[in-house]
């Protein structure tokens, strides 16, 4: 599994933007957020760290160190000249896991053709599930009505080669294991006898916090 922790680039702060930073931020990951409207920097200061600087600028990117973040968030959607530059400069920094927002088909293929490796469509992702998806400890997240989330995610190490019952997921974390599927077999549906093993994706139900703290271990 993906380490708990890494340092996420966000550059854009318009609502999506804000929402995947904001999200990051509230998850404990290590986020810059970056913007060349000063409004929005000051807007957004006081909830996320943020930067005023102008990304497709080769000497902005190289005054912040960009080769220095795991991965960078591209959510400039006002132009899509701004957003392709700005994912290039990021790459030639050094990031190679680029997520990029895009508002078209035609935007989202010169992405992909400059080598970004996830494409967000603006339309249909919101940005709190993109945020818990690039921080990298879930595979797929949903949010359904309430306080509960559905999350896909690999075996935490400490649970490798035990069992739900062993690892009291339900009386312990308060998460229910809704399925598991392992590498090249059928669905199984979470009875306390299954155990879970390395390349498994479980499926879980739960508040945030419980699935957070089950993670951990």
């Amino acid at each position: 599994m993906a380490r708990n922790n890494r340092s996420i680039l966000v550059v854009g702060l318009g609502r999506f933007g804000s929402s995947v930073a904001t999200t990051l931020d509230s998850m404990g990951q290590d986020v810059l957020a970056v913007d060349k409207d000063p409004e929005l920097v000051n807007r957004w200061s006081a909830q996320v760290p943020t930067v005023q600087a102008d990304m497709t600028d080769v000497l902005a990117v190289e005054q912040l160190n960009a080769s220095d973040f795991d991965t960078a968030v591209v959510a400039i959607g006002d132009s899509v000249e701004a957003s392709v530059i700005t994912a290039g400069n990021l790459l030639d920094a050094g990031i190679s896991d680029i997520w990029a927002k895009s508002v078209s088909k035609e935007h989202a293929r010169i992405l992909q053709r400059i080598g970004a490796r996830h494409i967000i469509n603006a339309e249909t992702d919101a940005g709190k599930r993109v945020g818990h998806l690039v921080s990298g400890n879930y595979l797929d997240y949903i949010e359904i009505e309430g306080s509960h989330t559905v999350v896909k995610i690999h075996t935490p190490l400490y649970a490798v080669g035990r069992s739900i019952e062993d690892v009291q997921v339900h009386d312990k974390y308060g998460v229910t294991v809704v399925g598991l599927k392992a590498p090249g077999k059928e669905f199984q549906y979470g009875s306390k006898e299954l155990v879970m093993h390395r390349n498994d994706e479980l499926i879980l139900m739960g508040k945030q916090d419980q699935i957070d703290r089950f993670l951990r271990g």
